[in-house]
């Protein structure tokens, strides 16, 4: 999980939400048009990544399949104090299916159903004060690690210290989201194994070529937004694994999220 920047709310959610201030999520997701618009804001604010696992969202391909849903942080269905989370725009995320779904695009990778992730595992419980909130996420230092030959998440416990997040809340999300899932494992392995691969690559065409600078060329060329605007997936463990040379690559683009 990373840090996400919100933007500007959708209209037609502000414009529905002043009409209908205790309006249902149902209600709202029955104009396409005002789902398209939330989607295509969520997707972009996210820069086309799940806001938990970092799988890059689909939209729908020719068959009609997708993996993209709408995620409540905070339960859309506690009313309490008046407030309504179903439709407040801070509380609206993109979320994988975490695994759950037969129909979703790449089923043969995505769908592992019962070894489900990200909002599955979570469904409607109130977790606000046991896991970390990706909006108040810290851009730097990164706060998660991956096992290069696993993919398996970890808490940096000193980089949460610098951060001053609760390494122990940390864990939870990793706990609670199940982002250790087989499933995740598998996919960020492939991707440090392709990164990894690159490594040796580039040292065996330039025997002149450091190890830090094969690293340097690689942060430039994977920690870059492609033509949609969207950073790559898993983009947290290809940060950890160039290390030093990606926080340097992310600082000279001003990241913040």
């Amino acid at each position: 999980m990373k840090k996400v920047l919100k933007g500007i709310e959708p209209p037609l959610l502000a414009r529905y939400r002043h009409k209908n201030p205790t309006g249902s999520w149902d209600m709202f997701k029955n104009s396409r048009a005002r789902r398209q618009q939330l989607k295509q804001q969520i997707i972009a604010d996210q820069s086309g990544l799940c806001v938990y696992c970092e799988i890059d969202l689909k939209e729908q391909d020719s068959h009609g399949n997708a993996d993209y849903r709408v995620e409540h942080y905070h339960p859309k269905s506690d009313m309490t104090a008046g407030h309504n989370w179903a439709l407040d725009w801070q509380n609206l995320l993109g979320c994988c299916h975490g695994g759950s779904r037969p129909d979703v695009t790449d089923a043969a990778h995505r769908y592992t159903s019962p070894d489900c992730s990200c909002d599955i595992p979570k469904g409607s419980q109130n977790l606000d004060s046991v896991i970390l909130n990706p909006h108040q996420m810290p851009a730097f230092p990164p706060i998660f690690a991956f096992d290069r030959t696993t993919g398996e998440p970890s808490v940096d416990k000193v980089n949460c210290s610098i951060a001053g997040i609760d390494p122990i809340k940390a864990q939870a999300t990793i706990r609670e989201l199940r982002l250790d899932a087989k499933r995740l494992n598998s996919l960020r392995q492939t991707v440090l194994n392709k990164l990894n691969a690159d490594v040796r690559n580039l040292l065996q065409r330039n025997s002149e070529l450091s190890v830090g600078e094969a690293l340097d060329r690689l942060a430039a060329t994977y920690l870059q937004k492609n033509s949609k605007h969207h950073w790559p997936p898993f983009f947290s463990a290809i940060r950890n694994y160039l290390g030093s040379s990606a926080e340097k690559h992310l600082r000279s683009m001003d990241y913040n999220g």
